[in-house]
């Protein structure tokens, strides 16, 4: 067979799935049959789109023989599904191959092999190269999603960026044959890893999105595939080489060790404010790490402060609004800590105690500093705290600053109640104290974003 056919069966076998609070969102191109999409109204529910041709025959590097792609129009359509599962978490014994630690450690090598000169844009750990808990559906599980986890971010470089995502899967179908039209060129490391890279655009309703990826086969059946898309294959972040080593990583091989003690991946936090304000891209790199440091000095200040899991001058941005957060816990404790920064703020009012909005919880105490700053204190009891499933209850204090400019900052601690010991008051833990919570609230920030 000579000329060209339009490629279809990339684009068919790469389902893009994106992980939200509901479930997921599965996306996928797949080849048009009319009688098949039509729904009830004789409308196609698809959106039609085109993909490049496909030469063959051809030679590609790296490949000994090369099979014809498959047959088919060149006709394709845009199909979405949205399923949900149950709340996803590491260590699930479902998918014993990713722990926490797996998580981190996998992270952490996909940042350290991203160019010198390329840099992760702003944003919450999820979207900053982290990889996710596997969404576990069960058996409610669609058809062709397989269990993985996944970790996307923006690449800036020179100017451009683009989202990159990363998803690794155990696999026991070994590495295919070569298919012309799924792949430019085949590697082999060292180790045996192959590595497919491919290079190609599709277009919707005229508009094309090139697309850059490689597709990586370890010899322990571990499947990854990198890839990044935009406008213009010109100004894509990532080099080719630069998404094959991505994906030949070592440390991305699901069999691959992992260092004693290492941690859990961060996790995303929230901010909560009256007013949300902006959004992430109204963050500026100098004002997070200016606030940073003046949350490290004011918990520097305090007088045998307690060890945290982690730094307190480590805030990230939330993803809902201009505003960064963090938590930690207090080491060898059920006492939780966490911090949260916003501007945008209007200077809260003394809460009416016979207001009915206002009947039930802990009525928040408020004061007015001398520079016109205002300070609201909570705190909860046994009686009026939240009680989880398992019947523990969660008391929590908290001690919010919001100042005349806007800016609010609010520190906020728990303390996990067994249930066994609601019945002993005297037993019962307490969250941090209203000093410790003051210090870095007051912290020297002194705008944001």
């Amino acid at each position: 067979m000579t000329g060209a056919k339009r490629h279809d069966l990339i684009v068919n076998t790469s389902v893009v799935i994106t992980i939200v609070a509901a479930g997921i969102v599965v996306a996928g191109l797949l080849p048009r049959d009319d009688a098949a999409t039509e729904d009830a109204t004789g409308q196609n529910p698809g959106e039609q789109v085109v993909s490049e041709p496909v030469r063959y025959p051809v030679d590609i590097p790296g490949c000994d023989t090369v099979q014809a792609p498959p047959e088919g129009d060149g006709s394709l359509r845009f199909s979405f599904a949205t399923v949900g599962g149950v709340d996803a978490e590491y260590d699930n014994p479902a998918y014993p191959w990713l722990t926490a630690g797996k998580a981190t450690a996998m992270s952490e090598a996909v940042r350290a092999a991203l160019p010198a000169e390329a840099d992760v844009a702003l944003a919450p750990p999820s979207q900053s190269f982290v990889f996710q808990p596997v969404e576990d559906f069960g058996e409610d599980a669609p058809e062709g999603v397989q269990p993985l986890t996944s970790a996307t971010g923006q690449v800036v470089r020179d100017g451009s960026s683009a989202y990159a995502s990363i998803s690794v899967t155990p696999s026991e179908t070994g590495v295919p044959d070569c298919v012309a039209g799924d792949l430019d060129v085949r590697t082999t490391g060292p180790d045996g890893t192959v590595v497919d890279i491919l290079d190609t655009w599709y277009e919707v309703s005229g508009t094309r999105t090139y697309t850059r990826s490689a597709s990586a086969y370890h010899p322990d059946g571990t499947r990854v595939h990198v890839s990044l898309s935009g406008p213009d294959p010109n100004t894509l972040p990532l080099e080719t080489t630069d998404v094959a080593n991505i994906a030949a990583l070592p440390e991305l091989a699901l069999t691959a060790p992992v260092p004693p003690g290492t941690p859990a991946p961060r996790q995303d936090c929230s901010v909560y404010a009256a007013s949300p304000a902006g959004t992430v891209d109204d963050i500026r790199e100098d004002s997070l790490d200016a606030a940073n440091a003046a949350l490290t000095a004011a918990w520097e200040s305090i007088p045998n402060a307690p060890r945290l899991s982690r730094p307190i001058g480590s805030l990230v941005p939330d993803g809902f609004s201009a505003g960064a957060c963090t938590d930690a816990d207090v080491v060898d404790t059920r006492i939780g800590l966490s911090v949260s920064v916003i501007g945008g703020q209007v200077l809260p009012s003394p809460v009416d105690p016979y207001d009915p909005a206002t009947a039930y919880g802990p009525l928040p105490v408020t004061r007015t500093l001398p520079d016109g700053a205002v300070v609201q204190i909570e705190d909860s009891t046994i009686v009026d705290g939240l009680v989880s499933e398992d019947g523990a209850t969660r008391l929590a204090r908290s001690v919010s600053l919001t100042r005349p400019n806007g800016l609010q900052i609010t520190a906020r601690s728990t303390a996990d109640v067994d249930p066994g010991l609601r019945t002993a008051p005297l037993a019962l833990p307490e969250p941090l104290g209203f000093d410790i919570l003051e210090t870095l609230a007051q912290a020297p920030i002194a705008e944001w974003p």
